[in-house]
């Protein structure tokens, strides 16, 4: 009798995670017990509330399995008086953020799944929000990973679209151009090259030219004699060809001659 009703009263208590205050809402990311019949019944999960602050009503209310917080990353972060985000995760990986829009009377949600590597969502020069996410694998069966794919996503919002699109522009090629740079000092060429390459042709529409790192990448895979000039030509050249099919831009030759 004592355990029902202790499981009675865990069910029904919600765990403060996150609020903030916001262009006249009141944004809130709670965890709770799961008290609803399924296969999450007697877990932890989260909530989201939007509640308009002049007179208290409720706007928006949503439950999730995701349980609020990205570890370093806040369950809830307003990054201007438009736009708040939440972070959650699914048991310590699988980490999502939500993205809140919060203008007129019709508040619009986005996510974005960042997989296992979350990062917080950032305000670029142009007043747009980026987010960088590491997927990993996108190659199944053919890797002997893991290996870590990047991607900045900038969110696209007008009259028709709301939502977070891959962006291979010049100012996402610095962010590109830094994970490749950490990778490149992390592990041996040979052990993480279609990251590395994938940040390369990530980052061409930047300042720095791609191709002398090329040229190095070829060396260094030379130096362990696993390939020999051809055949560290080869490699690249293979996964050089094979990454746009997962929607990097394709290896601009003329900027190159010669390379691959």
């Amino acid at each position: 009798m004592k355990l029902a009703l202790a499981l009675a009263l865990l069910q029904g208590m919600t765990a403060y995670a996150g609020e903030v205050h916001s262009n006249g809402y009141t944004v809130r990311f709670d965890e709770r017990i799961e008290d609803a019949r399924g296969d999450s019944h007697g877990d932890t999960v989260g909530r989201i509330r939007l509640v308009r602050t002049s007179d208290q009503a409720l706007v928006w209310q949503e439950n999730t399995p995701l349980r609020p917080g990205c570890g370093a990353v806040a369950a809830v972060t307003a990054l201007d008086d438009r736009f708040v985000a939440l972070c959650g995760h699914l048991g310590g990986r699988h980490y999502t953020q939500k993205i809140i829009f919060m203008q007129g009377n019709s508040p619009a949600m986005v996510s974005v799944d960042q997989y296992d590597a979350p990062s917080p969502v950032r305000m670029e020069r142009d007043g747009s929000l980026a987010i960088d996410v590491l997927r990993r694998d996108r190659f199944p069966g053919e890797l002997t990973g893991p290996h870590y794919f990047p991607t900045v996503y900038r969110l696209h919002r007008d009259d028709a679209t709301f939502g977070f699109v891959p962006s291979f522009d010049g100012d996402a090629a610095g962010r590109y151009w830094q994970h490749y740079r950490a990778t490149r000092q992390a592990a041996p060429a040979a052990s993480v090259l279609p990251e590395l390459l994938a940040s390369l042709l990530a980052a061409q529409a930047g300042k720095q030219s791609i191709c002398s790192e090329l040229d190095t990448l070829a060396a260094d895979l030379q130096q362990g004699r696993q390939y020999d000039a051809q055949g560290a030509r080869t490699l690249m050249r293979t996964w050089l060809h094979k990454l746009p099919a997962i929607g990097y831009p394709a290896f601009d030759t003329q900027a190159c001659p010669g390379r691959i």
